[in-house]
């Protein structure tokens, strides 16, 4: 099963560049490393999943599962992610990351083939979550927001 955090773990998991690179400090190519963080997150943080591949000429199906409150981007940051990492590229629980809570307050959802389909938005207002389908907005549970299909743009904010 796929989640969110998974998903963030993959992409700032560490990963060896193929070709050597030339090191400025011993004068001689070395096998280097590089490795994607954030170094500072915004109060409203948009999280876009592929959802399409092009390469394949194909839509991306996969459930991903992701929190409706209680993302935690602290254990990304650019410190943490070097430290906190290890040689199976899962985070270390033993080191103590800073908290930066995000809670889900909206997501862009799309249903059909990779050539045509349709977009919905789930958004919640207060503590109440809408269902938004061109020109019908109707109430809808939480549960289901976190179940829908074809979520590819997930909009948190900070606490």
């Amino acid at each position: 099963k796929m989640s969110l955090e998974r998903c963030l773990e993959h992409f700032t998991a560490p990963e060896s560049l193929a070709d050597p690179v030339d090191c400025p400090q011993c004068m001689k190519k070395t096998r280097t490393k590089k490795q994607h963080t954030f170094a500072k997150v915004p109060k409203v943080f948009c999280l876009h999943l592929k959802r399409f591949d092009a390469a394949k000429n194909r839509k991306i199906d996969d459930f991903v599962s992701f929190p409706a409150r209680g993302l935690d981007m602290g254990r990304f940051y650019p410190h943490w992610s070097e430290i906190g990492i290890g040689e199976s590229n899962t985070v270390n629980d033993n080191d103590t990351s800073p908290q930066v809570l995000y809670d889900l307050f909206a997501t862009a959802n799309h249903t059909g083939t990779l050539h045509q389909g349709h977009y919905v938005a789930n958004v919640k207002v207060g503590s109440d979550w809408y269902h938004c389908n061109d020109q019908m907005v109707s109430r809808y549970d939480e549960k289901d927001v976190l179940h829908s299909e074809g979520a590819y743009i997930l909009f948190y904010i900070r606490r």
